[in-house]
């Protein structure tokens, strides 16, 4: 028997390579770093030889154990291992044949150890979102006289409930429907706006943008937006099964968050 076999080398994150190496114990232990493990799963005469505490020392992920198909994974190896020829129960050197062909099977999969970033245990605090109902009001000023006529009027409405229809957040977080109140040149849209945020603050502010999104578009009727008012509520559990809930106060919550134009 030969004093040297010559085996292929397979490292984490590097293509595979040929190795002779003293037919030794202690050669094949100095290689994969630790107590040798001989996996015969393989076909044609050769066992994969990985370092047996390999997973439960950390070392770094290498390569998929496949089965004699080399199509299904059945485990990870951890750390430097090789592959060699057997026969029978003794560890012989490769042949050309065999060197290509796991070559070519290793050399094209691989598994990359990523570490899991420390910040996402820290942020889960700050991820608790809690449900608002928030009270809007819109207030409008008609650019031209005559525009509070019946007719007016109906078109004010039909643009502005077209807006919000067409808008997503609008749409999808006005609670019930919109209501308006028109006197003295002005008109005034209220309704109930579902929002989920840290505080009541964000909610409010995050209400007001969604108008100020589409503003444009709102005043396109031929209004001005006069003021957009918000004052948010914290409800359990839900704002759209409890709207109103959140309209129900407004009259004691004075300390929402408005702003004129």
């Amino acid at each position: 028997m030969s004093d040297k076999i010559k085996i292929l080398v397979v490292e984490p994150m590097q293509p595979c390579r040929t190795q002779e190496i003293p037919d030794t114990l202690e050669a094949m232990q100095a290689l994969v770093g630790g107590d040798i493990e001989a996996v015969t799963s393989l076909r044609n005469a050769s066992a994969i030889v990985c370092n047996d505490m390999g997973k439960f020392q950390g070392l770094p992920c290498n390569r998929p154990l496949l089965d004699e198909s080399g199509l299904v994974p059945l485990d990870i190896l951890h750390g430097t291992f090789f592959i060699t020829g057997m026969n029978g129960e003794h560890f012989v050197s490769l042949t050309e044949e065999q060197i290509q062909r796991y070559k070519a099977l290793y050399d094209n999969v691989m598994v990359v150890t990523a570490e899991r970033p420390a910040v996402q245990a820290e942020i889960a605090p700050d991820s608790v979102m809690l449900n608002f109902a928030v009270d809007c009001q819109l207030s409008f000023r008609f650019a031209r006289d005559g525009q509070e006529a019946a007719e007016s009027k109906d078109a004010f409405i039909s643009h502005i409930t077209e807006v919000f229809n067409e808008d997503t957040p609008l749409a999808e977080r006005t609670v019930g429907g919109l209501d308006f109140d028109f006197r003295d040149g002005c008109a005034e849209v209220r309704y109930t706006f579902a929002s989920q945020e840290k505080d009541k603050a964000s909610a409010e502010v995050f209400s007001e943008q969604c108008v100020r999104d589409v503003q444009d578009r709102l005043e396109g009727s031929g209004c001005k937006v006069e003021k957009i008012e918000c004052f948010a509520e914290e409800l359990e559990p839900d704002p759209v099964r409890e709207p109103d809930k959140g309209r129900g106060n407004q009259e004691k919550k004075k300390t929402g968050h408005g702003h004129d134009r």
